[in-house]
């Protein structure tokens, strides 16, 4: 039996994985011009889309008086929702299903509506928050809400009966809520600021 000599080195596999490589290196270095393009500019090659409207944050004021429509089911949040601006500063009556009020973190000073900021803490970047659900027990597309409470209402909201809800225990509040919508402030969570007890 006659044996082989072992192949010449630039015929290993080791040395075709080389050229490989060796090739590929000159293609980059010569698509990309040993990158010597000082006349390039850096930066986003594709469209660029425009900037966010910016947020108007000159507070409405309150109307006394103004007329409170009803919000109760989870087709009216959804119809506030979809409204979007023209929704924001109304008056509804709603039925909420709230956690206890906690502190919730205002994440961008410079995007505070300012219904929010004339509740906030100015100083702790914080305001009174409560984590509920919108409308009837029963309805299966209940949706969440976080409810601001003003600390001169703070009494009115925890003076409410709290209640097994599925298996959690909830405040039930049949309220006047102003409604502000999508909040920057608050990570575009749905928002709306107690505005007391409705009757």
């Amino acid at each position: 039996m006659e044996r082989r000599a072992p192949p010449p080195p630039w015929r290993t596999p080791w040395a075709f994985a080389g050229y490989g490589a060796g090739v590929v290196l000159l293609l980059v270095i010569g698509l990309r011009g040993c990158g010597g393009g000082g006349d390039r500019q850096a930066g986003p090659s594709g469209p660029i889309a425009p900037a966010p409207a910016p947020l108007d944050t000159s507070h409405t004021p309150r109307q006394t008086g103004r007329q409170v429509e009803m919000a109760m089911s989870t087709g009216d949040y959804e119809r506030l929702t979809l409204e979007g601006d023209r929704a924001k500063g109304r008056i509804v009556k709603a039925q909420l299903y709230c956690d206890e009020v906690d502190q919730a973190a205002l994440e961008n000073s410079d995007s505070i509506e300012a219904p929010i900021a004339a509740i906030a803490d100015s100083v702790a970047h914080r305001v009174s928050a409560a984590s509920c659900k919108w409308g009837a027990q029963d309805d299966p597309r209940r949706e969440d809400f976080l409810l601001l409470v003003p600390h001169d209402l703070a009494p009115q909201f925890s003076s409410q009966p709290v209640t097994l809800d599925g298996y959690v225990r909830r405040r039930r509040l049949i309220a006047n809520v102003e409604w502000i919508g999508k909040s920057r402030a608050l990570a575009l969570q749905t928002v709306g600021i107690f505005r007391g007890l409705s009757r």
